[in-house]
C-alpha cells in the first residue's frame, strides 16, 4: 500500500454521516498550531519538543486528517495515526473545544480505525492516554479500546520508592496504553 492510495482524488480518507476526514493541508498549519499549543502548555518544558512537529504530520509516515463538518466544511480538529507503516500505529485526536464532548470522536474514530485496519492490514492500533484524563479514557473504552497497561515518562533509573510521589506530583508523566483491535 502506498501512502497516496489511502486517499481518494480529493484527498478524502473517509466520510461519516456528519463529518469528512480529509488529508491535512499545508494551509491548515495555524489551526493545528492552536491545538498543539494547548497540548504543549500542559507538558514540562523539557518534553514540549516531543509534541509532533508540523512537518512530521505532513510526512507519509503519519495519516493525519482534518475533521470537517460535512454540511458546512467547518474545521473541527484533527485525527491521526502516527507511524502508519509500523506494526502498531498510534492513534490520536485533537478537537477544538467547541467540538469536545459532542459526539464527534465517537462518530469518526470507529470507522477511521476500521478503514485504516482494512487498508494497512494492521492487527491493532494503540493510544497513550494520560492517567488523569478520564474523558479520553472513557472515550477509548466506549469505542472498544482495551487498557493494556500503565507507562510513564520517568527516566529508566528513576528510584522505585519515589514513583508514587512522582505520580501524585506530576500526573502528566503517567499514562495508560490502550489497544484497539
Amino acid at each position: 500500500m502506498r501512502f497516496q492510495d489511502l486517499f481518494d482524488a480529493k484527498g478524502i480518507f473517509l466520510t461519516t454521516e456528519h463529518y469528512i476526514l480529509r488529508r491535512i493541508l499545508p494551509e491548515e498549519k495555524e489551526q493545528y498550531a492552536a491545538l498543539a499549543l494547548a497540548e504543549q502548555a500542559a507538558l514540562p518544558s523539557a518534553l514540549s519538543e516531543a509534541v509532533l512537529a508540523w512537518d512530521e504530520l505532513l510526512s507519509e509516515d503519519h495519516l493525519t486528517c482534518s475533521i470537517l463538518q460535512k454540511d458546512t466544511g467547518i474545521f473541527c480538529g484533527f485525527c491521526q495515526l502516527q507511524w502508519v507503516f509500523s506494526d502498531t500505529p498510534e492513534l490520536g485526536i485533537d478537537l477544538l473545544p467547541a467540538y469536545q464532548k459532542s459526539g464527534v470522536a465517537t462518530e469518526i474514530l470507529p470507522p477511521f480505525l476500521k478503514e485504516a485496519k482494512n487498508l494497512l492490514h494492521n492487527q491493532y492500533f494503540y493510544s497513550k492516554i494520560k492517567k488523569n484524563n478520564i474523558p479520553s479514557r472513557k472515550l477509548a473504552e466506549k469505542i472498544g479500546g482495551i487498557c493494556a497497561g500503565t507507562k510513564n515518562l520517568l527516566p529508566a533509573n528513576f528510584p522505585e520508592p519515589l514513583k508514587a510521589m512522582a505520580e501524585k506530583e506530576f500526573p502528566d508523566f503517567f499514562y495508560l496504553e490502550y489497544e484497539f483491535h
